[in-house]
């Protein structure tokens, strides 16, 4: 059913499009038929002018997955408002300047070409900054979640065998290196530092290993292994925020 809505959908744009394009064009006709005969060379670059301002509108319509993807909602928007502003303005230049210098028409046409071209870059820049800040906070929040889940569960094993000798030093080794995990830099925050993504997968490779230690049925057979990984990823983490404040 909704690839039967979204079809209609789609087909309903596509009429709607077709149906504008029509309509402009033959205004356009109407209106300027004229000079077929008395300035032909004039009626060809109007009709360029036109057909690229109807060309722009047309695929930031038809196609807004397109323009969307990668560069979020607000590039499709932007672009179809601007590619009518663009329209508008380019026809407008064709009516007050044609009569005039072909020279300065073209000018004109190419000024205006060129404003949309850099209004599309400026929204096209500020569009892809913001997908990218907003998948790195999601891929931040991921990390995050990923391993207070860790910690959760690594904690919940070992406070289950409290009864064991020698375990309470570990518990609280592990205690305090939790600490440090959720007083340090979310992991992900900090992009573009090589040794930075290799400490922070190392760290969580280390957790993996805790994770399957304390899973065990040996867990008091583990206990050194277990002290040595959480004495290494602690080092880790502090190692990991020194290279942050650089």
């Amino acid at each position: 059913m909704s690839n039967y809505n979204f079809s209609i959908a789609r087909s309903l744009k596509l009429l709607g499009v077709l149906v504008f394009d029509i309509a402009v064009i033959m205004i356009f006709i109407s209106m300027f038929s004229s000079l077929f005969i008395l300035a032909p060379v004039k009626l060809a670059l109007m009709s360029m002018v036109l057909l690229t301002g109807l060309f722009f509108f047309s695929v930031s319509v038809i196609f807004p997955r397109l323009l969307s993807r990668g560069y979020g909602v607000v590039y499709p928007i932007a672009t179809i408002i601007v590619s009518i502003i663009y329209l508008a303005l380019a026809n407008l230049i064709s009516v007050f300047f044609i009569v005039g210098s072909t020279v300065w028409y073209i000018g004109w046409e190419l000024l205006a070409f060129a404003g949309l071209i850099g209004v599309l870059s400026v929204f096209l820049f500020f569009s892809k900054r913001e997908t990218e800040n907003e998948y790195q906070v999601e891929l931040e929040q991921s990390n995050k979640t990923s391993i207070h889940m860790q910690l959760m569960f690594i904690e919940a094993s070992l406070t289950a065998e409290q009864n064991i000798e020698g375990i309470l030093p570990i518990i609280h080794s592990f205690k305090a290196l939790k600490e440090r995990i959720h007083a340090s830099t979310p992991f992900g925050r900090i992009t573009g530092n090589s040794v930075v993504f290799e400490l922070e997968n190392t760290i969580r490779s280390n957790l993996d290993y805790l994770q399957l230690y304390t899973r065990t049925n040996t867990l008091d057979k583990n206990m050194v292994d277990i002290q040595k990984l959480i004495d290494e990823t602690r080092a880790l983490i502090v190692n990991r925020e020194v290279l942050n404040v650089r």
